[in-house]
């Protein structure tokens, strides 16, 4: 069985880190986060998966390697112009010899595929959506299923304001298809799952069925989400295989990670290859230190991620943001408050970016630019 996976947005939300990647290749847990979708994929039985891409799709060709390591192959088709989640399908409709599996590229989700698809095929459905409940629905479309699981209509987000919800049930971004549904999608134009295809499924009487998942799902659409899933990666609420050997509770250390003699080390906590924590530097968690990074004697490091390369220098300190590739902290700088940092910025010292700033890639920020 194959499975398609919509990798072709922007990631406008997450910018400045999709500024130079992908949002499915952001690293999560030192590692592209598609790549933990590729496994969760193969441990389900699924050996071929279908990447639909569009923004910088050159990018992908490194999850290639990895893949098959991981038992799947990958085939890339790149759009041209954004066609929409069901109109990306229906593009790739050519490549699809059965039932198929589609996923949005930037859920995390705890999902057991085959019973998803045993179910689908016991109910002989049309289409069966994941779906999972949220305790404020109110940012989401809702989907309510009547007893029988069946799926009843397609409501619009009821806002903060409007009283009683239908259902606290939300699409999670994870369907069983037949092919036949795609004759619901125009070609060549675009078309979406939520707003098109599936509401015309049900207009047609075709049955559409839900299956409530009770495990982890989370949308790392945003920053905050961002960070959170890793947390709650490294505190133990989100179960998925980390690339580094653990050394006491809730710390992983890749083997070539250093770690001074004075360094303070707390908390839940992932080191990558060659990331160095030097003499007095304090690092903690829940906090990642990509492969590279570096967290300088004197320097603080707490709920924060340092992707690859980054460099906290002698005094700095980061708390509660997001630090791009490359970028360096200068002496003595500070940079908290949910601050989103571009790759390859350098901040000289004595700055401080507070307040959810974001910082594109690629500049520096002399001395006085303070930011909130």
């Amino acid at each position: 069985m194959q499975a398609v996976i919509l990798a072709g947005g922007f990631g406008t939300r997450l910018r400045p880190l999709t500024s130079t990647r992908p949002k499915p290749l952001i690293p999560f847990a030192n590692e592209p986060f598609l790549l933990h979708t590729l496994r969760q994929l193969a441990a389900g039985g699924f050996t071929e998966v279908i990447l639909s891409t569009m923004y910088l799709p050159e990018a992908f060709d490194q999850l290639l390697p990895e893949a098959r390591k991981a038992g799947v192959e990958v085939v890339l088709s790149s759009e041209d112009t954004p066609m929409g989640t069901s109109g990306a399908v229906k593009r790739l409709s050519h490549l699809l010899d059965g039932t198929f599996l589609v996923l949005n590229g930037d859920v995390l989700v705890d999902v057991d595929f085959q019973r998803l698809v045993g179910l689908h095929a016991e109910r002989q459905a049309a289409a069966t959506l994941a779906l999972v409940r949220v305790p404020d629905p109110s940012a989401f479309g809702l989907v309510p299923v009547d007893d029988d699981g069946r799926v009843t209509a397609f409501l619009e987000k009821p806002g903060p304001d409007e009283g009683a919800w239908v259902t606290d049930l939300i699409n999670a971004g994870v369907y069983v298809l037949e092919p036949s549904v795609l004759d619901h999608v125009p070609a060549g134009q675009p078309s979406s799952f939520e707003r098109h295809l599936f509401p015309s499924l049900l207009a047609s009487g075709a049955p559409v069925h839900g299956y409530e998942l009770y495990g982890y799902w989370r949308d790392l659409g945003t920053p905050i989400a961002y960070l959170a899933a890793q947390f709650d990666l490294l505190e133990g609420r989100l179960h998925l295989p980390i690339n580094a050997t653990e050394r006491g509770r809730s710390q992983w250390f890749a083997d070539d990670a250093r770690i001074g003699d004075g360094a303070v080390v707390r908390g839940p906590v992932l080191i990558g290859h060659g990331a160095i924590v030097e003499n007095q530097g304090r690092v903690f968690g829940p906090s990642v230190l990509g492969h590279g990074a570096v967290v300088a004697g004197g320097a603080r490091l707490e709920r924060s991620v340092l992707l690859e390369g980054a460099r906290v220098e002698r005094g700095a300190k980061v708390s509660d943001s997001i630090i791009g590739s490359g970028v360096v902290v200068g002496d003595g700088a500070v940079v908290r408050d949910g601050a989103v940092v571009g790759d390859n910025v350098m901040i000289e010292a004595g700055n401080i970016l507070a307040g959810g700033v974001r910082v594109a890639p690629n500049v520096r920020l002399d001395l006085g630019a303070i930011r909130f």
